[in-house]
């Protein structure tokens, strides 16, 4: 009897499984999100923070995490606002489910208050030690398609840069399925 109900629970599980994207996550989020694009890159550009407390921050410090990093420069003004209020809601999604200890919202900014409503104990806000627009052309290099809208860059488990999300244009929803995949990846 156990052996059939083994049986019964297996295949009752085999749909659910066979609609998990599993190893195609970037294909699947590149066909379900126009403002998405997969990047597959084992080294990042250098950055060098400095952490709320002042002291450095380096990402190999988060590397058992998955990193949502986004840049919010002084100038950016309207674009980065909206961005960043998008993020808010995929940081809802994201710290209402268990990934809320496995995701970092990293936030790279010169402005003063780049990130809307409070901010959540994995949302890290971070300095730029050199010009932040810097770091913004350099991490603007890795998804040359979107010259001009600011990207949200997300980093898997490891720091392998994983994908980007460009301006306030995905849903929220896609971005909290993608980095959801990457908090089940192995």
């Amino acid at each position: 009897m156990k052996y059939i109900l083994l049986l019964i629970a297996l295949v009752a599980g085999l749909p659910a499984y066979a609609d998990h994207p599993g190893d195609r996550l970037d294909e699947v989020m590149a066909q379900k999100e126009p403002a998405f694009t997969a990047v597959d890159l084992n080294e990042l550009p250098a950055l060098d923070l400095l952490g709320p407390d002042g002291k450095p921050l380096d990402l190999e410090s988060l590397s058992d995490q998955v990193v949502v990093l986004s840049f919010v420069s002084s100038n950016c003004g309207l674009p980065c606002a909206d961005q960043q209020a998008l993020l808010e809601k995929v940081r809802g999604g994201v710290n209402s489910s268990p990934m809320l200890d496995m995701v970092t919202f990293l936030v790279v900014t010169d402005a003063s208050d780049p990130v809307p409503g409070p901010i959540a104990k994995n949302v890290v806000i971070a300095r730029a030690q050199e010009p932040i627009e810097n770091l913004i052309d350099q991490y603007r290099a890795i998804a040359p398609d979107h010259p001009e809208a600011p990207l949200v860059h997300v980093i898997a488990r490891g720091n392998r840069h994983a994908g980007v999300f460009a301006d306030s244009a995905f849903r929220h929803i896609n971005m909290i399925l993608y980095v959801n995949g990457l908090t089940n990846a192995h």
